[in-house]
């Protein structure tokens, strides 16, 4: 499977899933009740399909970080750990995972099951991408080290005045050329500092979403163990718009990668 369809696929899964559970609780033998909610998914899957088409909806991979890989793969051998903050809300996001799927495994309805096997898909595949998108951090970090901005912006106030004491001549176009240089040099490093605070208040967002999804898990397979499915089946539909979210988040560190690439920084030039 494509993975730009992943969140579509893991969407109807879901929506199939609730279906054939609401099918279920009002009365539908399973014979019925798994076609009902097959149904609903493959009515999902195949407007999401539609949708993208008509759309022209780019894959997941564009907009990429020059050397970043696909984005859904981790930091291999050799590759370089992000910096501390955006770390730890990638242990947090893998933590996320590993509880959702241990959810699953407890699970002891088919149906309820199966919606949680499409989840857990689907959030491992994200905290792959937010490993991926969290690069940005190391990028611009590398970009920024050894360098005092505060300082940058003293030697472009010197350089202008020292110019404004000359005459019109070769020596005042010079500093003036080099003030100027400066000046686009600290506004570059400010840029990118926005982008960083930019993309790591997205990152945290994005991470405490897949928390939450992991949480509704928890929530239905109690409710299922207590006997109370309906209020369960209810609650696919939250579970659903959490990882809706966590989508969202997903596609604006998208953005904020492609904003990054627009400064001219790469990761082969940050080394």
């Amino acid at each position: 499977m494509n993975g730009r369809h992943l969140p579509a696929a893991a969407t109807a899964t879901l929506l199939g899933a609730a279906g054939a559970l609401a099918a279920h609780l009002a009365g539908a033998g399973p014979a019925a009740a798994l076609p009902a909610g097959a149904g609903i998914g493959l009515l999902v899957w195949t407007t999401q399909l539609v949708t993208d088409r008509a759309t022209g909806r780019p894959g997941a991979g564009s907009g990429r970080l020059p050397g970043s890989g696909s984005g859904r793969k981790g930091n291999g051998p050799g590759g370089t750990e992000p910096p501390a903050d955006a770390r730890r809300w990638l242990e947090r996001a893998s933590a996320a995972a590993g509880k959702l799927d241990r959810h699953r495994h407890d699970s002891t309805d088919s149906t309820l099951t199966e919606a949680l096997t499409a989840a857990v898909v689907f959030v491992r595949g994200a905290a792959d991408e937010l490993r991926a998108r969290a690069e940005a951090v190391r990028v611009i970090d590398a970009a920024a080290e050894g360098t005092d901005h505060e300082a940058l912006r003293g030697d472009q106030r010197r350089l202008e005045a020292e110019a404004g004491t000359l005459p019109r001549g070769a020596v005042r176009e010079a500093k003036e050329t080099s003030a100027r240089a400066i000046g686009e040099r600290a506004a570059s490093l400010e840029r990118l500092a926005g982008l960083r605070e930019v993309l790591m208040a997205t990152l945290e967002s994005t991470v405490l979403r897949l928390e939450a999804a992991a949480d509704r898990g928890s929530l239905l397979v109690s409710l299922h163990a207590a006997g109370d499915a309906a209020i369960g089946t209810a609650d696919l539909t939250f579970l659903e718009q959490e990882l809706e979210a966590v989508q969202a988040g997903l596609d604006r560190l998208d953005e904020i990668s492609r904003s990054l690439h627009d400064t001219g920084t790469s990761p082969g030039e940050a080394e």
